[in-house]
């Protein structure tokens, strides 16, 4: 199955949406000052307004994060993205599919697994 693209199936498709945007409500929560402050991140809205408000609201939030929950979230986004490109579970490297339980213990990897190990070997 090496360098062939798994399509994930829309059952899939949800529940690593789900577990990603869980992930990132997580990292929000650990620096939102207030409930409120969540809630408005949280709330959908139409409008210009709402939009602006909840993007001053997001970049307040990820000015106060710390620079590893910074990257964790940047990581998360990416991933979301790959996500709706038809790319997430496809390693960056090999191309090969990303086995499901590593996706599902870490959402937003972006090698496989003989692919990580070999990003972390220091020369």
């Amino acid at each position: 199955m090496r360098g062939r693209a798994r399509r994930l199936d829309a059952k899939l498709i949800d529940e690593f949406r789900r577990r990603l945007l869980e992930a990132r409500t997580s990292l929000l929560r650990t620096v939102a000052a207030t409930d409120e402050e969540m809630a408005g991140l949280e709330a959908p809205g139409p409008g210009d307004s709402t939009d602006r408000a909840a993007a001053a609201s997001m970049a307040s939030l990820v000015s106060r994060l710390a620079g590893q929950d910074k990257r964790e979230l940047d990581e998360i986004a990416d991933a979301l993205h790959r996500l709706i490109s038809g790319a997430y579970g496809t390693c960056e490297s090999c191309r090969a599919p990303i086995a499901l339980p590593r996706l599902r213990a870490v959402p937003a990897a972006r090698f496989c697994l003989t692919c990580q190990e070999a990003e972390e070997v220091v020369p």
